[in-house]
């Protein structure tokens, strides 16, 4: 079986700026606080409740003067060693790392608030629910099965018992207060099964359905009356509207297609328009280029006659000075065989040469020029041609536009006509759908009936569990060799014990004590043997209360079976057994009385001796000390 969780404390230490630290140290197992009276034995007990998370404000006494923080070593279930600190004032908590004080604050500080809230980690109640495993549990608070999340102070009144609650009558599983029976008891289940009420479904309340079912019938009755107001005002033939609605549609349908159809035709003559208008665009570019091109090739041509003509003018230069280079000089009349200088003859003949090959090479440029221009002027033509028929049909599609645009926004205005008609005939028609569903609502939430008895959850302790605990009870008043057969049952109307017939709550005060810790006890035997989640310590506040003086103490003279109980050993067994469970739990035990001889043996002990002279005084170094 796997270990359950466990707390264990460690120490409980007071500072203040001027005073001295006032310390207390724990161990597993066995712890005994006892002492004279007024020493602060019950004062440290309402501070171990107070640094677990109660708003409890401390009692105010003079002996705390001077101290401002309380600090609480535990070592947690994850093995982590931590020492919580809090202001004596009250509000949040400081968790730090190992166990510290004020000589030494720590690294590691987190804040935690005191207010328990299970949506957030960071408050004391929380971290320890969820070291416990116990984290985003659920527990009923009424008999419908209401719930709300687990908090760690549901668990102390079942570690942690002050002297008032123990020998008092009540169960020691109630506060006695009647609002908050049902979660105590969900509290004690779950301490009993490990089993929360997560998955109990509430129901409502007789009275509460009463009330909530006429409140919502009010208002849906106002609700239909209201539009039946506006159906009157609005739609005074709302019967006829079913048979509107059919013909609307079918007409609207049918102008709808007729829309479809004319923006189709008006879309696809704007596309052939503006294809149109694209090849004109692109037609007349191209012809005005056509035209400064002519406009360019007919300056070449000019130029290529110029150059022709040059040429030639060139070359029949030549040709005349060549006819007479045979004849007698006619400067000495040398006769040409007997001349000695051919005067550039040679030359000029080159001369001509080169103008007759220059003029062949223009003439075919300018031929080829003439072919590029007889081209030009056809693909003009052609233009031309082409320019004329693009805009005939250019001309015809604007026409037809003009045909087509207004039936398509007369069309469209029919359509938008119909809409209107018909968003009004619609919103008539879901009116009237509304109100037959507020009717429907009515009908049905009228029809309702309240839960009856048979349908509430069964929360509570099951009789087979309750029989269980009753016989761990009743193992530990033997071990304590309580007084009688020592036969215990569990009352499931008063969740107490019946111990040998008797109710727990019908006893003295002493006997109410030594049973009510009995109780304690036998919970956290329960839940260590099962495996079930519990803080793991017991501190209790006068357990032993039947062994006081009856003439000194304040509760009085002791009853019969008070008497009895005193006159048996049961103080002995009794921390005799609480010692043997030191691997099992640790027990603070806080008494007047004094313990049997040898107890030192037995547990860690601490006596406040009330006496400056001897010993430790009380919890705090001071003359007097609180109770």
């Amino acid at each position: 079986m796997t270990i359950p969780p466990r707390i264990i404390l460690r120490h409980l230490a007071f500072t203040g700026p001027d005073v001295g630290e006032a310390h207390l140290d724990f161990d597993m197992g066995l712890n005994l606080l006892f002492g004279a009276s007024n020493t602060g034995k019950s004062f440290a007990g309402k501070v171990l409740d107070f640094m677990l998370g109660s708003s409890r404000p401390l009692p105010d006494i003079p002996e705390r003067e001077g101290y401002d923080r309380a600090w609480l070593g535990m070592t947690l279930p994850s093995d982590d060693d931590v020492t919580l600190t809090r202001a004596l004032a009250g509000a949040a908590f400081e968790l730090h790392s190992g166990f510290v004080s004020s000589s030494f604050a720590g690294r590691n500080v987190r804040s935690l608030s005191a207010k328990h809230d299970h949506t957030n980690e960071d408050n004391i109640s929380q971290l320890l629910l969820t070291e416990l495993g116990l984290g985003g549990k659920q527990i009923a608070v009424d008999a419908n099965g209401k719930k709300r999340s687990l908090s760690f102070r549901d668990l102390t009144k079942h570690c942690i018992v002050d002297e008032t609650t123990i020998q008092s009558e009540g169960s020691p599983v109630e506060s006695g207060q009647y609002t908050t029976i049902a979660a105590e008891r969900s509290v004690f289940k779950l301490l009993l099964t490990g089993v929360d009420d997560s998955a109990v479904v509430p129901i409502v309340d007789k009275r509460v359905f009463k009330t909530q079912t006429s409140a919502k019938l009010e208002v849906l009755d106002e609700m239909i009356a209201g539009l039946d107001e506006r159906i009157a005002a609005d739609y005074p033939d709302a019967g006829g509207l079913n048979d509107q609605s059919t013909k609307l549609e079918d007409t609207f349908a049918s102008f709808q297609n007729e829309l479809v159809i004319a923006h189709t035709s008006v879309r696809e003559g704007l596309t052939k328009k503006r294809d149109l208008v694209v090849r004109l665009t692109q037609s007349q570019g191209r012809r005005g280029e056509i035209e400064l091109i002519l406009a360019r090739f007919e300056q070449l041509a000019q130029v290529y006659k110029s150059d022709i003509a040059r040429l030639e003018a060139v070359e029949e230069a030549g040709f005349l000075l060549m006819l007479g280079s045979d004849k007698d000089c006619p400067l000495c009349g040398a006769p040409p065989e007997a001349q000695h200088h051919d005067h550039g003859l040679s030359g000029i003949e080159e001369a001509r040469q080169a103008a007759l090959v220059e003029i062949e090479k223009i003439s075919k440029q300018h031929r080829s020029l003439a072919e590029t221009v007889s081209d030009l002027h056809a693909e003009r033509a052609k233009l031309d041609t082409l320019l004329e028929s693009l805009s005939r049909a250019l001309s015809l599609a604007e026409t037809q536009l003009e045909q087509l645009t207004p039936a398509a926004t007369e069309t469209r205005q029919r359509v938008d006509e119909l809409s209107t008609i018909r968003d009004r005939v619609n919103k008539g028609l879901s009116l009237l759908a509304q109100r037959l569903s507020l009717q429907a609502r009515r009908e049905e939430l009228a029809a309702l009936k309240p839960a009856g008895k048979a349908d509430k959850p069964r929360l509570g302790v099951s009789s087979t569990t309750a029989h269980a605990f009753a016989q761990t009870v009743s193992q530990v008043l033997e071990e304590w060799q309580f007084p009688g057969k020592r036969h215990v049952s569990f009352d499931e109307q008063t969740y107490d014990l019946r111990i040998d017939g008797k109710q727990r709550k019908d006893n003295g005060k002493g006997v109410r004590a030594i049973t009510h810790a009995a109780f304690k006890v036998a919970l956290l035997l329960f839940c260590r043997e099962r495996g079930l989640p519990h803080p793991g310590f017991l501190v209790l506040d006068t357990p032993l209360l039947t062994y006081r003086d009856p003439i000194r103490s304040k509760a009085g003279p002791l009853s019969a079976d008070e008497q009895e109980l005193r006159n048996t050993s049961v103080r002995d067994f009794f921390f005799e057994h609480l010692a043997s469970l030191r691997n099992t739990a640790e027990f603070i035990i806080i008494e007047n009385v004094d313990p049997p001889a040898g107890i030192e043996k037995l547990a860690r002990t601490e006596v406040f001796t009330g006496d400056t002279q001897s010993g430790r005084f009380g919890l705090f170094p001071t003359a007097q000390a609180p109770t």
